[in-house]
């Protein structure tokens, strides 16, 4: 991941925060995973990058010029600790 990839994808974990959300992690693998949603961030300026959440579906995401991120997330807890699990869907418009 070049360096200014990486600070695209350092500000949309923070916005991510702010939202009260941490899944950094899931934003990250994603980025390495998926070369299409790398590429679409790399051509995008952050200022237009546009985010949301939808509080009654545990999501959040954002979205860019041609391309829709979403983070689905169930939280649970068990004798480890509290846990939750992040699902991204991409759509592409």
């Amino acid at each position: 991941m070049d360096e200014k990839l990486k600070k695209t994808v350092e500000k949309i974990i923070e916005e991510f925060k702010k939202r009260g959300y941490d899944i950094g992690e899931d934003v990250t693998e994603l980025v390495e995973e998926r070369s299409d949603v790398a590429k679409a961030l790399s051509e995008t300026k952050f200022k237009n990058i546009e985010f949301f959440n939808v509080d009654e579906e545990n999501s959040v995401g954002f979205t860019l010029e041609d391309m829709q991120v979403n983070f689905f997330l169930e939280y649970g807890e068990d004798e480890e600790g509290k846990w939750y699990e992040a699902s991204a869907e991409i759509i592409n418009f």
